[in-house]
């Protein structure tokens, strides 16, 4: 009996002794500065503006999570529309009088229905004011989630601190479309290039008409046409050409998460020291950005490779014109990895600024208040 109480008395003493260790936890971490209160702040820099909630691990280490976003603004640019043969398309929309004479001469009635391509392409140029430019809209498209560990080094001043972390949010930074008053222009170019392919594929006789009509110099001179984005690495040259709905598009993705390092610096805005403001400055890692297209044609196509299905077989060009079209590479180009010998202008010096762009600079104010 006298061994069953000392363990009692042993048991009884062990669990007072915890209950005074768990009573005293909060206190002994609030002694330490550990989660012993939360700031919401309020941020706006160069990442956009957001919201951030921030609670001290130690005196010297502090956590933070928030979201930032982006507001949606566009940067115009005109970007040069040609044809393959770097003919002006402005040209050829400016002869649509002369084909219509070829036309007619040859006793063609356009409004049968085998000439519908034509008709299409000679209506859609009818009221159109021809250039050998589209404006193009650039558009941020910057949203992420962060979270991030700042360490204040110094025991005596604790404004300044260092911060690592990461940023998480879509790989679709940036978009670039035409603006909405260039459809018209591209659906033109469209017609153009259906007005093209049908010719050189079936319109050399007209549906049994028997006789060529002299549309050789116009169409087979000039080619299919489009944005002019450079090689692939086989020699063959590229041709973006518009999306059926008379757009063109790109996009610029990076990785999905993002380190980040930098520096910040706080202080307090009143006595209590609940109101507080931020700055912080440092770098988000974006990694090789990519910038993807689509509807690409392969140009000169001078042999079949049989062992790559990207591309489809091609029909020989019966007359021996030096341009000939593929079907549409059916898969995004990337315009950074996939595209050899650029041509000079716009598209090129866009995709020589995006390919360098593998850090992004945060600049950013936060303003916080102290929930407890």
């Amino acid at each position: 009996m006298r061994t069953l109480g000392v363990f009692l008395s042993i048991i009884s003493f062990s669990a007072a002794l915890l209950a005074q260790e768990k009573q005293s936890l909060p206190s002994r971490l609030a002694q330490k500065g550990i989660l012993n209160h939360m700031d919401v702040g309020v941020t706006a820099g160069t990442m956009g503006i957001g919201i951030d909630l921030a609670v001290p691990v130690t005196d010297y280490v502090r956590i933070r999570a928030g979201y930032s976003y982006m507001p949606r603004f566009t940067i115009k640019s005109n970007f040069p529309i040609e044809t393959s043969s770097g003919g002006s398309i402005q040209e050829f929309l400016g002869k649509k009088d002369k084909i219509n004479d070829a036309l007619v001469q040859y006793n063609i009635d356009i409004n049968q229905p085998e000439f519908e391509p034509y008709k299409k392409a000679l209506d859609q140029f009818q009221n159109l004011e021809p250039k050998d430019y589209v404006t193009m809209g650039f558009k941020p498209n910057l949203h992420q989630f962060r979270f991030l560990v700042d360490v204040m080094p110094f025991k005596n001043n604790k404004h300044w601190s260092f911060t690592a972390g990461f940023f998480v949010g879509s790989s679709n930074i940036a978009e670039a479309c035409n603006m909405e008053e260039e459809t018209q222009l591209l659906l033109a170019v469209n017609q153009y290039n259906a007005f093209y392919t049908d010719y050189l594929y079936n319109g050399r006789n007209f549906a049994g008409h028997g006789e060529i009509v002299p549309l050789t110099d116009i169409f087979t001179r000039n080619g299919i046409a489009g944005f002019p984005i450079g090689y692939f690495a086989d020699g063959d040259k590229a041709m973006m050409v518009p999306n059926k709905d008379g757009t063109v598009r790109a996009e610029m993705n990076v990785n999905p998460v993002r380190p980040y390092f930098g520096v910040g610096y706080n202080t307090n805005l009143s006595r209590d020291g609940k109101w507080k403001l931020a700055m912080d400055a440092g770098v988000m890692i974006l990694g090789k950005p990519h910038v993807y297209v689509n509807n690409v044609y392969k140009i000169n196509t001078s042999k079949i490779d049989i062992e790559n299905e990207c591309y489809d077989i091609i029909r020989p060009n019966e007359e021996g014109s030096d341009y000939e079209i593929d079907q549409p590479v059916p898969y995004a180009i990337d315009l950074v990895r996939d595209m050899y010998n650029m041509p000079n202008g716009k598209v090129r010096d866009m995709v020589n600024t995006i390919s360098k762009f593998k850090v992004y600079p945060n600049l950013s104010v936060t303003f916080s208040y102290r929930l407890y």
